[in-house]
C-alpha cells in the first residue's frame, strides 16, 4: 500500500469519526433538551398542584357566609373576607365581568348555575366553579340555576343551600406542552351555623 493510499484511508477514517462524533452530540442534545423539557413540565405539574392544594386550604379556612346572610347588617359585612362572597359573589349574568361571571347554562363540565372566577398565576390560569348543592338520598345536587335569580351575598339575608361543591383548576404551559390540574371538594356551612337557607319550591330537592 503506498503513501497516496495510506492518506486516502486517513483522511476516510477522519470523515467517519467525524460523523459520528456529530452523531452522538446530536444525539446527546437532543436527549438534554428532551430532559430539560420534561423537567420544566415536572416542575409546572408540581406548581399547580401545589397551588390547587393552597386554594382549596384557604377557602376551606375562611368563614362560609357574609355578615348579611347570618341576618347581620351590611355594614357588618367585609367583601370577600368570606368563602360564598370569595367563590360566588352574585347571581346576575349583567354583572359579568372577564374573569368573574355567573353562568345559567351547563359550562365546563359544570351544571347550570355555577360561578366562575379566573385568577392569573405565574405559571397560568386558576378556575375557581363554585355551585350551591344540596344533599338528597341520590347524592349531591345542584341548586336550580332559577332558584339563584337575583342573589347577591352582600345584599341577600338567606343562602341558596348551606353547602358549596368547589372545583379548583390550575391550566399551566411549559413550551409547546399543555397541562391541567383539577381537584373538587364539598364545603359546608359549620354545624349549628348562622345562616338562613332559602326554603325549596315544592318540585325542588329539600
Amino acid at each position: 500500500m503506498g503513501l497516496g493510499d495510506r492518506r486516502g484511508l486517513t483522511l476516510i477514517e477522519v470523515v467517519v469519526a467525524t460523523a459520528v462524533i456529530m452523531g452522538v452530540v446530536l444525539a446527546t442534545s437532543d436527549g438534554v433538551v428532551a430532559v430539560k423539557g420534561m423537567t420544566a413540565r415536572s416542575a409546572r405539574r408540581q406548581a399547580a398542584e401545589a397551588a390547587v392544594a393552597a386554594e382549596l386550604e384557604h377557602l376551606r379556612s375562611l368563614p362560609f357566609a357574609p355578615a348579611a346572610a347570618a341576618g347581620a347588617t351590611l355594614a357588618d359585612a367585609t367583601p370577600a373576607c368570606d368563602l360564598v362572597s370569595s367563590v360566588f359573589p352574585h347571581a346576575d349574568t349583567a354583572r359579568d365581568t372577564d374573569d368573574a361571571r355567573f353562568a345559567p347554562e351547563a359550562r365546563d363540565d359544570c351544571p347550570p348555575g355555577t360561578f366562575f372566577t379566573v385568577v392569573a398565576l405565574p405559571i397560568g390560569r386558576m378556575t375557581i366553579a363554585a355551585t350551591f348543592v344540596v344533599g338528597t338520598a341520590g347524592g349531591w345536587q345542584a341548586v336550580p340555576a332559577t332558584r339563584l335569580a337575583g342573589y347577591d351575598s352582600r345584599r341577600s339575608v338567606e343562602l341558596p343551600s348551606a353547602t358549596l361543591l368547589v372545583r379548583v383548576t390550575v391550566a399551566w404551559q411549559a413550551g409547546a406542552k399543555q397541562g391541567a390540574v383539577s381537584r373538587s371538594a364539598i364545603i359546608p356551612e359549620p354545624a349549628q351555623g348562622p345562616c338562613r337557607i332559602a326554603a325549596p319550591s315544592a318540585s325542588e330537592p329539600a
